[in-house]
C-alpha cells in the first residue's frame, strides 16, 4: 500500500514538472495607445486577423475590477495580470486602456506601441462628441420624465464611473471632464486634449518601438511594423458601426429600451389582476378555504 502511494506521488510530481516545462506565460505583444474614436475597432479586427487576441474597451466581466482600479482598491498590475496572463490577451486598446498605458509600458517595456490617429483633430472631436450623446442616455438618472433603469444594472454602474476615469492620468484632467463635461470648455478644447495625448505618447515611447497609424493606411505599414505577412485574401477591416449615423440609431434604441419596460410592466399587472379575478369567480368557496 505504501509503495503504491509513493508511485502515485512520484507520478504527480512528474506530471507537474512536465506542465511547468511546457507552460509559457502569456505576454502583451501590442499596445494601441490611441484614444477611442481613432479607428480602434477596425484595428481590433485587423489584429485578430493577424493572429493576436485583442482586448477592446473593456470586457463586462472585468467591469468591477476596472472600477476598483479607478478607486485605488485594486492595482493596475493586478488588472493587467488578469487580462494578459490569466486570460491570454496579447493586444490591448481603446479607453480606458490608454489611461494606464504608461503602467503597461513599465510592465512590458518591449511591447510594440501603435498610436492610432484620425486625419485631423477636428475629425476626432466631432466623433468624440457624438459618442457622448449615446453614453448620456445610459447614464441619465431615473426620473418620471425619463424612467431609466440602466443605473441599477451593476455593469452600467461600474461603466459610469470608469468613464469618469478617462483623462485623469497623464492628461491630469478632473474626473468626468474628458467624456462628459467638455461642453463647459471653449471650442477647441477636445482637439487640444487629443493633441496633448498624442504628444505624450510620442514623447514617452521610444521611436523604434512606436508606429503612428491611421487605419486608412491599410495593411502595409501595420504588418511591416509587426513583422507579419500582409493578408492576401482579406481587405483591411473598416468597421463603421460607430459612425454618427450608427450611434444615433443606438441612442434611439436605448431610449426605446428605457420606455419599453413600462408597457411590459402594465401588461404583467393586467395579466396578474385578470388571473386573480378569474380565480375568485371560478374556484368554489370550499376549495379556497381548503
Amino acid at each position: 500500500m505504501t509503495s503504491s502511494v509513493r508511485v502515485v506521488g512520484v507520478l504527480r510530481i512528474f506530471g507537474i514538472l512536465i506542465w511547468c516545462s511546457t507552460y509559457t506565460k502569456s505576454e502583451l505583444q501590442v499596445l494601441v495607445a490611441g484614444l477611442g474614436r481613432t479607428g480602434t475597432r477596425s484595428l481590433h479586427e485587423a489584429l485578430e486577423v493577424l493572429g493576436y487576441k485583442a482586448y477592446h474597451f473593456i470586457d463586462f466581466a472585468h467591469a468591477q475590477h476596472w472600477y476598483k482600479v479607478t478607486t485605488g482598491e485594486a492595482t493596475v498590475h493586478s488588472l493587467i495580470d488578469r487580462i494578459v496572463e490569466e486570460e491570454g490577451y496579447t493586444a490591448m486598446m481603446d479607453n480606458p486602456t490608454v489611461d494606464i498605458y504608461t503602467d503597461i509600458l513599465k510592465k512590458y517595456p518591449t511591447v510594440k506601441v501603435i498610436l492610432s490617429v484620425r486625419d485631423t483633430p477636428q475629425q476626432f472631436a466631432k466623433s468624440w462628441k457624438v459618442l457622448y450623446e449615446t453614453v448620456e442616455v445610459t447614464e441619465r438618472d431615473f426620473s418620471l420624465g425619463f424612467p431609466s433603469f440602466f443605473q441599477w444594472i451593476p455593469a452600467f454602474w461600474y461603466l459610469k464611473r470608469i468613464r469618469c476615469f478617462m483623462g485623469t492620468t497623464h492628461l491630469g484632467l478632473p474626473q468626468c471632464h474628458l467624456l462628459k463635461q467638455w461642453s463647459e470648455y471653449p471650442d477647441g478644447w477636445i482637439e487640444e486634449q487629443y493633441e496633448r495625448h498624442n504628444q505624450h505618447v510620442m514623447d514617452t515611447v521610444p521611436e523604434d518601438q512606436l508606429l503612428v497609424f491611421n487605419v486608412e493606411q491599410g495593411w502595409s505599414p501595420l504588418c511591416q511594423f509587426l513583422d507579419k505577412p500582409v493578408p492576401t485574401n482579406k481587405p483591411f477591416p473598416h468597421v463603421k458601426l460607430n459612425t454618427s449615423g450608427g450611434l444615433h440609431e443606438l441612442k434611439q434604441t436605448s431610449i426605446i429600451v428605457v420606455w419599453l419596460w413600462i408597457p411590459i410592466l402594465l401588461v404583467i399587472i393586467v395579466a396578474v389582476s385578470w388571473a386573480f379575478c378569474w380565480r375568485s369567480k371560478h374556484i368554489p368557496q370550499h376549495e379556497k378555504e381548503d
